[in-house]
């Protein structure tokens, strides 16, 4: 059984208070509870059940705080992954948390597991400050053993249970020793517990492994993976804040993203600071800027060159200059302007004269549809010509970056051609553009990589950010020049910068 166990998000955002000051990153944690399943998943490690341990919210006494729970149990219920939660101590009152979120106190079972979920916090916690576990809560821990004999379990908790912290603030339940002897008595084999924003390590006392989870909401931004078979434990804490300092995310798309769903540009820049990347470029499609929405997703205007000049006539019907002057309003050292561009009229770069004195710091060359490509009437030979051309046309017009490589057959029905690898390598080496490494809905070939490093092609990386779940997160990438054998000391400098 795979668990991936967090806590303290301190979420709050229509129930902001002047709390946050405290947890600046607690209005970025609906997304990074997203994150924590994603990560896991992309490191192939799918869990079968999510763990929380309370302080799911800041703002506890705000009117607001059950719509910021509601938001919160949005994402949960989303990833189809059953879960559990707690009530922390700056959480609503226990029973608007537990009607909302769906988890009562009590036993609930997952195959030979049984977790054991308490709400003691509330139970004798009036100032937020001391918690103490009742006497049926203490006693019902031995009746679950009796009435369960064939279970392993597992108590969750918000407050720690063991070992003792050492700080003014009482962290530990004040009865801790009580719930001790009874962990002990009663057979469980683990306590999960939160409150501690730094976290304890997995400590073992008198047969029950206790760990206490650190906080999502404080940088680095960790979380728990616990596997469990049978009573073999493996706790490891990870972080979603990438330790290396090097990564420039040159694709990042925006709120004029037609094909967008939850950008927000202002929470992409505060996603990527925290999680670690150096250098953020905010780059939004040329043809989504120029046309309405239906004509712009029909590529029509591919093969309609008239509709361009229209277009490019008539600047204001477009949303060119107003993106670029949105962007120009923030743009600095860490925040850059570009624009991902397509191909028309057989090979024409999709940005006017006039625009593309801008002075973009990046623009990124894509092929999203191949003019005069026909899934069902051109086979797999005819459309990698088709491929390598386009290919070509963008290069030669002085893109920096050849956006996702390869996607365009996969997203196609069509099979990805291993053998052209050398060649677009070739090419990129020969005009100097870098090729991105893209995992939005793509999965990028290790042995393109390889061929790229091998003929001194730059990788570019690049979220590709159309929901806030995707902004800052690199480990993916990062990952895949691993496999490819790239060195952690050679990655900076194999690594597209602007």
């Amino acid at each position: 059984m795979i668990i991936l166990a967090i806590s303290d998000l301190h979420y709050s955002n229509l129930s902001r208070n002047q709390m946050q000051k405290h947890n600046p990153y607690g209005a970025l944690s609906a997304t990074l509870l997203k994150k924590t399943v994603d990560r896991l998943l992309y490191m192939n490690k799918k869990p079968d059940l999510i763990i929380i341990t309370g302080d799911l919210l800041q703002g506890d006494k705000s009117p607001n705080a059950k719509l910021d729970l509601i938001t919160l149990k949005g994402v949960l219920t989303r990833t189809a992954i059953p879960y559990l939660t707690l009530p922390g101590n700056h959480d609503t009152d226990v029973d608007t948390f537990n009607q909302i979120m769906g988890t009562r106190p009590g036993l609930h079972k997952y195959g030979e597991y049984g977790f054991i979920v308490y709400n003691d916090i509330f139970e004798e916690y009036p100032e937020y400050d001391t918690c103490q576990r009742t006497k049926n809560s203490i006693d019902e821990t031995a009746q679950i053993l009796k009435d369960n004999p064939e279970l392993l379990l597992i108590a969750l908790q918000h407050a720690p249970i063991y070992p003792s912290i050492d700080s003014e603030y009482p962290y530990n339940l004040s009865n801790a020793n009580q719930v001790i002897d009874s962990y002990a008595d009663s057979n469980i084999i683990l306590s999960l517990s939160g409150h501690f924003h730094e976290g304890i390590a997995p400590k073992k006392h008198r047969g029950v492994i206790y760990h206490t989870i650190p906080a999502l909401s404080k940088a680095p931004f960790p979380l728990s993976l616990i596997e469990l078979d049978g009573n073999n434990i493996t706790i490891k804490n990870l972080s979603l804040k990438m330790e290396e300092s090097f990564i420039t995310d040159v694709h990042c798309h925006t709120e004029h993203a037609y094909c967008g769903s939850t950008t927000d540009t202002a929470q992409c820049i505060a996603l990527s600071q925290a999680l670690g990347v150096s250098k953020l470029c905010i780059t939004e499609h040329s043809f989504q800027l120029y046309f309405p929405k239906k004509t712009a997703m029909s590529f029509i205007w591919q093969s309609h060159p008239e509709m361009v000049e229209q277009a490019w006539r008539t600047p204001e019907c477009s949303r060119m200059k107003n993106y670029h002057d949105f962007v120009s309003g923030f743009r600095s050292d860490y925040v850059k302007a570009g624009l991902e561009v397509d191909l028309y009229n057989n090979g024409q770069l999709l940005i006017s004269p006039e625009d593309m004195e801008f002075g973009w710091d990046v623009i990124v060359g894509a092929v999203h549809f191949i003019e005069g490509f026909k899934r069902e009437k051109i086979n797999q030979s005819d459309a990698e010509k088709l491929f390598l051309r386009d290919v070509e046309h963008l290069l030669i017009n002085g893109v920096h970056v050849l956006a996702h490589p390869f996607r365009f057959f996969g997203r196609n029905q069509l099979e990805t051609p291993k053998h052209l690898f050398q060649p677009v390598a070739e090419m990129l080496a020969h005009y100097h553009v870098a090729a991105e490494i893209n995992y939005h809905t793509h999965f990028p070939e290790v042995d393109f990589v390889k061929i790229c490093v091998e003929n001194r092609v730059k990788l570019a990386l690049g979220s590709d950010t159309h929901e806030l779940g995707e902004a800052g997160e690199f480990w993916p990438h990062i990952n895949l020049m691993k496999r490819s054998g790239i060195q952690q000391e050679e990655m900076k400098s194999l690594i597209f910068q602007i």
